[in-house]
């Protein structure tokens, strides 16, 4: 599922929908936390519906009452990271990492001489 951050990223990025990158990687760490919160939300409805073992066996939640809080953080983090992945795979940002690497490596040559 953390995939489609970076899907969301990269096509307001190419076919330029928004503004500026930055709103690109905002709107695909929404755009995951959207479905990840709409997920626990049914899986809860679920649990609540079905009493007893059936509901608690979807639910799987092991006894771990933060459960879902803890699935949000991690949705998040990965949206976070494959965002900014996203965003450094544009040609842009490549030219200028591979610039910064070069300017790096020249230096380093220069101190060995």
């Amino acid at each position: 599922m953390i995939g489609i951050s970076y899907v969301v990223v990269e096509i307001s990025v190419r076919k330029k929908c928004l503004s500026n990158n930055f709103m690109a990687w905002l709107l695909g760490v929404f755009a995951l936390d959207f479905l990840a919160a709409s997920y626990e939300i049914i899986e809860m409805v679920y649990a609540i519906t079905e009493v007893g073992e059936l509901g608690t066996a979807f639910l799987g939640s092991q006894g771990d009452i933060w459960g879902a809080q803890k699935d949000m953080l991690l949705d998040i983090l990965g949206a976070c990271i494959f965002g900014l992945l996203a965003l450094f795979n544009q040609r842009n940002w490549q030219e200028r990492l591979n610039k910064l690497c070069y300017i790096l490596l020249f230096h380093k040559m220069l101190r060995i001489r």
